[in-house]
């Protein structure tokens, strides 16, 4: 792995290459808005459909622990993303301001 963009943009290696690669890219903030990209939920959510994939080809119980643990991570970021929409909707509810459903991508 390479990091581009500290929490923003990074090069996956593909398998057993150097060279070849793929870029993930998380939505990123800007003092215009965001720029595109994908969120933690949508990786956590690739990730346990891969484990249960390779859960079907070969049961293992470290896949079955991996999976817990994913879908762990997965409750606990929509939690931190329901806190941050609660805190967004009070700070705009307080200024007279529109919330904007891209404040949730992060």
């Amino acid at each position: 792995m390479e990091v581009v963009t500290p929490g923003v943009e990074y090069k996956l290696h593909n398998f057993k290459s150097e060279n070849d690669y793929q870029v993930i890219r998380f939505t990123e903030k800007t003092a215009l808005g965001y720029n595109g990209g994908t969120t933690n939920e949508e990786v956590i959510t690739m990730l346990i459909d891969r484990m249960y994939e390779l859960q079907k080809k070969n049961f293992s119980v470290e896949n079955q622990c991996i999976i817990i643990l994913l879908k762990n991570i997965r409750v606990l970021l929509k939690k931190r993303l329901v806190k941050k929409i609660d805190r967004v909707s009070k700070y705009e509810g307080s200024n007279g301001t529109k919330y904007s459903d891209e404040s949730e991508a992060s």
